[in-house]
């Protein structure tokens, strides 16, 4: 477990007279030694109707408390209230429920129960604040980028935790172009942002030396655009008419189908690298899985701080 600085020992029970709400309270605070039996104990006791459980949310402690990676078990407390029910926790509690841990927890215990709606619900940072915080240019959007190529690698429905994205842009800091070089072409090509900063930083790795002409041609055009039927001629054709069709149908002019997207631009990279003109559209699910096997060529991720990293090249 991470070593935190407390000031008193596990066990050790803090208590101050404090008034809420008019009236005299007795508070107590206390390091508590939680594992899965005592969280499912503290879960049976809730208060009210608590929100709707944040699945993703706990999949994300879950991972974080497996890799030994878990701090708000001291920055953030679990309060319980005067009669004994559970005020704040929830989803802390259940991810712990999910584990072997045990895990040093901070519980204040004497709240008023009318003290519920005032309490923070844990709703975790996203990513592009840790980013922002880091001074990463366009943090929003290459969080995005960077939780797209997760998912390509990890499977959709990996759920990608904070520190794991942010370890991801600290390793390759030539995210941060690539995102840069996609929102210059989206006016342009219709290619959403996150879309074309992943598939320029994965082709800058794999194939630096064909990747750069590819998106110029896409960008700016070129005399290899006349011929109709070259990829990049074809790509231009196909983005822009499912951006009109989109257009029409969903009157907005933002065209935002990341998967289909992606499928287009590697089926036409991958002809132009050959120098095939002839392929078919028809193959997204086929170019969506080499995509995937692209990223787990090139990416390493880091799921524990405690993982070392070498780079894929």
């Amino acid at each position: 477990m991470m070593k935190q600085g407390i000031t008193f020992s596990i066990g050790q029970e803090l208590s101050w007279d404090a008034e809420i709400f008019g009236k005299q309270i007795k508070m107590t605070a206390s390091m508590e030694l939680l594992d899965k039996d005592k969280a499912q104990e503290m879960l049976s006791r809730p208060y009210g109707n608590q929100r709707t459980l944040d699945k993703a949310n706990v999949s994300r402690l879950t991972q974080a408390m497996n890799n030994d990676e878990f701090i708000e078990a001291v920055i953030n407390p679990i309060f319980i209230s005067d009669t004994g029910l559970l005020l704040d926790g929830q989803n802390r509690l259940t991810a712990l429920s999910h584990t072997n841990e045990t895990i040093p927890f901070f519980v204040v215990r004497g709240l008023p129960e009318e003290a519920f709606v005032y309490l923070d619900q844990n709703r975790p940072r996203g990513a592009k604040d840790a980013m922002k915080v880091r001074g990463i240019r366009n943090a929003e959007t290459v969080a995005s980028t960077t939780k797209l190529i997760y998912l390509l690698r990890e499977g959709r429905t990996s759920i990608p935790r904070n520190e794991v994205l942010d370890r991801i842009v600290a390793d390759y800091p030539e995210l941060e172009n690539a995102v840069a070089k996609a929102g210059s072409m989206k006016d342009k090509t219709h290619i959403v942002t996150s879309v074309g900063g992943a598939m320029i930083f994965l082709y800058a790795r794999e194939y630096p030396e064909i990747y750069g002409r590819f998106f110029e041609l896409l960008q700016y055009g070129g005399e290899e655009m006349k011929n109709s039927r070259h990829p990049v001629a074809r790509l231009s054709k196909k983005l822009n008419d499912d951006w009109i069709m989109h257009r029409k149908k969903d009157r907005v002019r933002m065209y935002d189908n990341r998967w289909r997207q992606m499928a287009y631009i590697h089926l036409a990279f991958m002809a132009y690298t050959t120098g095939k003109y002839s392929f078919s559209w028809n193959q997204e699910q086929m170019a969506i899985d080499a995509i995937g096997q692209l990223c787990r060529k090139t990416i390493i991720v880091r799921h524990s701080y405690k993982d070392s990293f070498h780079s894929a090249l």
